[in-house]
């Protein structure tokens, strides 16, 4: 559905053209077209008017219709521009910012990954330690229990030193912890620590290493002679022959060289070591050891595999972050970097762009200032001049040159005048039509009256000289005539229709006397429903006229039924029938001629497609059925 514009133009006894535009009338795609507009007191108002019409789709910009063409154009042109501007400097810096993010990524992964493999060597390295150092012979016939009081005291003391000496010697071993069945005195002074075999099942990180012959513990709290100290442990079982625990060794990892191996070639990037499940074990940002605020950047286990690290990149809050495992520990090192930092080279070469925006924005104010004062100059022209033509002019004065759509438009306006002026004087022609029609219908309606009286008269005539036949027929005309005209409506109620068909039926039986009979098998139900004036007495009358020809009696049924839309109405004779149907809408020859034909035309103009005739003849019997729509409102059918 599209909006139809209406434009008045009113012309004052030859004075101004006044225009005014009315748009929010609904309305379909139709071609321009002009019509008068005025009342019955026409010559006689000083004000006359007429109505030009054109349908066309509504642009939903009222602004095109409220303000001066001049500023829209110079409004146009610039927010045009302005947006221009602005979507490319959004899509350059959304552009510039994207691929700096995504260099940035890829360098990142890279650097993730060899520092990943290079944590992992490292952390490797100290699993062989673990190995080595649980594999000393002297170890072993310590945590056994079979020597001797003196061999043990030896031989701890022995250990004690040679374990001393590798702690030493390696800068990233902070501590060794040994819990064995009778351990030695444990001297906190001493980087080798003994504790009781039994104790290490009510530590919370055993668990880790219940079920596996080694394990890295995370962060774990150590007792120093400077107190609680944080390290990285490294937890290693030491089963007998049998499978039974002798004893677990703990190696420590002092966290300040873990971060040191963090740092190494990134002094200025924020990067945090995590453990399997998420704990912070190592950072470059002096977070604190073993918090747990990156722990769902991991999802779980990181556990991976295959021998090199997996990696991965997500957006926390304001933060571009870039995962990498270690799959040898199963841990994960994340790098986390401001996007703000990302993005600084392109928020510069935005601003940039912004400034020469600025500078081309003012330029672009005084070229589209000055084109559109070029481009609306000839429409204002066509404005001044539509406002001060007036019907006595002899010619209306119009700029010349034009040779683009500005020339067509002054054309149009000139010949749109000269169509005005012949439109304006053919009025007077159609106003003195429309008078003498007006006249001719107040003098049909006289004519029924006319009649109605004669027949009337007629009818008592009859009765005076005794004919009754002559004065039942009368009366049946007159009741025939009063439906058949019904006020000038071509609409009646089907109650109204039968009473017709009654009346010509019982007109026909006064001539034909006993030879005719007929039946109606009517519902009350239908008898309120409207039905185009004269739709069955054609039928009936080429039924008594063709089809009783032959025979001494005749039987007419008249039926309808109904169904949820459609009416179904029933014409039945025992005519003497046809074998070939005619043509319905061509034949005038058959079935009562023009009568049966102009029905099928009326009941088409009315309801379309929608209505149906069908005409079913065999020797005997001839059946006509007309479908139409139920209608119980008359104002839905219109002729």
């Amino acid at each position: 559905m599209i909006n139809r514009k209406i434009l008045h133009l009113y012309f004052v006894n030859h004075g101004i053209l006044v225009l005014e535009i009315i748009d929010d009338v609904a309305c379909e795609p139709n071609n321009l077209f002009a019509k008068p507009h005025y009342d019955n007191a026409f010559l006689m108002r000083p004000s006359h008017s007429f109505l030009i019409s054109w349908r066309g789709c509504d642009s939903h910009m009222l602004m095109f219709r409220k303000y001066r063409i001049h500023s829209i154009f110079f409004a146009s042109f610039f927010i045009f521009t302005v947006s221009i501007l602005i979507v490319i400097i959004f899509f350059s810096y959304h552009y510039s910012s994207t691929q700096i993010i995504d260099t940035t990524t890829e360098y990142q992964k890279n650097n993730l990954y060899r520092l990943s493999e290079e944590l992992g060597d490292n952390l490797k390295s100290f699993q062989d330690y673990s190995v080595i150092l649980s594999r000393q012979h002297n170890f072993r016939q310590v945590i056994s229990g079979r020597q001797s009081v003196r061999e043990q005291a030896s031989g701890r003391t022995s250990l004690t030193n040679d374990f001393s000496n590798v702690i030493y010697s390696v800068q990233a071993l902070h501590t060794v912890e040994i819990f064995m069945s009778s351990p030695p005195v444990d001297n906190i002074q001493f980087p080798v620590r003994y504790s009781e075999l039994e104790s290490i099942f009510e530590k919370e990180w055993f668990q880790d290493i219940e079920d596996s012959a080694y394990s890295w513990l995370s962060h774990r709290e150590v007792d120093t002679t400077a107190g609680p100290t944080e390290v990285i442990s490294l937890g290693r079982k030491i089963n007998t022959s049998n499978g039974d625990l002798s004893a677990v060794m703990i190696i420590n990892l002092d966290p300040l060289i873990v971060e040191n191996w963090l740092r190494k070639d990134h002094e200025d990037s924020h990067i945090v070591l995590l453990d399997h499940m998420g704990a912070i074990v190592a950072s470059t940002n002096q977070e604190e050891i073993g918090g747990n605020e990156y722990g769902g950047l991991i999802n779980g286990s990181q556990e991976s595999f295959f021998d090199s690290p997996s990696q991965s990149q997500r957006q926390l809050e304001n933060n571009l972050v870039v995962t990498s495992s270690i799959p040898s520990v199963n841990w994960t090192v994340i790098q986390i970097t401001p996007y703000e930092e990302l993005t600084e080279g392109s928020v510069n070469m935005a601003k940039k762009l912004g400034l020469i925006g600025v500078v081309g924005v003012l330029i672009v104010l005084i070229v589209t200032f000055f084109l559109t004062k070029k481009f609306t100059y000839p429409i204002l022209q066509l404005a001044n001049v539509m406002k001060s033509y007036r019907l006595t002019q002899t010619k209306v004065s119009l700029p010349q040159g034009y040779r683009n759509e500005f020339g067509e438009l002054f054309e149009g306006f000139e010949e749109l005048t000269n169509n005005m002026e012949e439109l304006y004087k053919s009025l007077d022609d159609q106003h003195h039509r429309q008078r003498k029609a007006e006249i001719k219908a107040l003098q049909a309606n006289i004519n029924p009256h006319f009649l109605y009286n004669t027949l009337d008269q007629l009818n008592w005539m009859a009765i005076e000289k005794g004919n009754i036949d002559i004065s039942r027929m009368l009366e049946l005309l007159g009741k025939m005539l009063r439906i058949g005209l019904s006020k000038g409506e071509s609409i009646i109620t089907i109650r109204d229709e039968l009473k017709y068909l009654e009346y010509y039926m019982n007109l026909q039986k006064i001539q034909l006397e006993d030879r005719l009979t007929y039946d109606m098998r009517v519902s009350d139900n239908v008898l309120n429903y409207y039905i185009p004036k004269l739709t069955l007495q054609p039928f009936v009358e080429n039924a008594i006229i063709h089809g009783f020809r032959d025979r001494r009696h005749g039987v007419i049924m008249i039926d309808m039924k109904e169904n949820a839309q459609d009416l179904i109405l029933y014409v039945i004779d025992n005519g003497i029938g046809f074998s070939k149907p005619p043509l319905l809408t061509n034949s005038q020859q058959h079935l009562g001629g023009y009568g049966i034909k102009n029905v099928i035309e009326r009941l088409n103009v009315y309801f379309g497609d929608k209505a149906d005739v069908q005409i079913d003849s065999e020797e005997g019997r001839t059946t006509v059925s007309i479908t139409i729509p139920k209608v119980s409102n008359k104002s839905h059918l219109s002729a």
